[in-house]
């Protein structure tokens, strides 16, 4: 059975400051806030093999470790110009997203034990299934990859 997208609220206007506090309850209790304030969504781009390592084999002059945390200190350097833009974004589409009385009911949910296991739940869940599949999607990919080439 296919599933169906909620309709969000589309509320255009600035959100009050009721609003605002709940918008900022709910990125807290998602970890999101953390993640803004600490830039740890940006790690991706510091992990040997991404966008950020480009040098060739042997050419390392340091640890992994130094060589990562040098990486994600400067991905936070350029991150700080921005933190608050970022900051405005996830804000304005949240309030954008659910009326006010929805984050309330939200928000009550994720604070009590049922939502904060939904939430560490959920986390398990995909952290889990990504590594226990990873081997299965390579073969995804390779057998895709493959296709291609007939």
């Amino acid at each position: 059975m296919p599933s169906t997208i909620a309709p969000s609220a589309q509320i255009e206007e600035p959100a009050s400051p009721a609003k605002l506090k709940l918008i900022r309850q709910f990125m807290q209790l998602i970890g999101l806030q953390d993640r803004l304030d600490t830039g740890s969504f940006l790690e991706r781009y510091a992990i040997p093999g991404g966008p950020m390592w480009a040098v060739a084999p042997g050419e390392f002059t340091e640890s992994l470790s130094d060589e990562f945390k040098a990486r994600f200190d400067a991905l936070k350097a350029a991150y700080a110009k921005r933190r608050a833009a970022y900051q405005r974004a996830y804000e304005d589409h949240l309030n954008w997203e659910f009326t006010e009385a929805e984050l309330k009911q939200i928000n009550a949910f994720l604070e009590k034990p049922v939502g904060k296991h939904y939430l560490d739940g959920r986390w398990r869940m995909e952290a889990y299934t990504t590594t226990n599949t990873e081997d299965m999607e390579q073969d995804i990919v390779k057998e895709a990859l493959a296709s291609l080439k007939e």
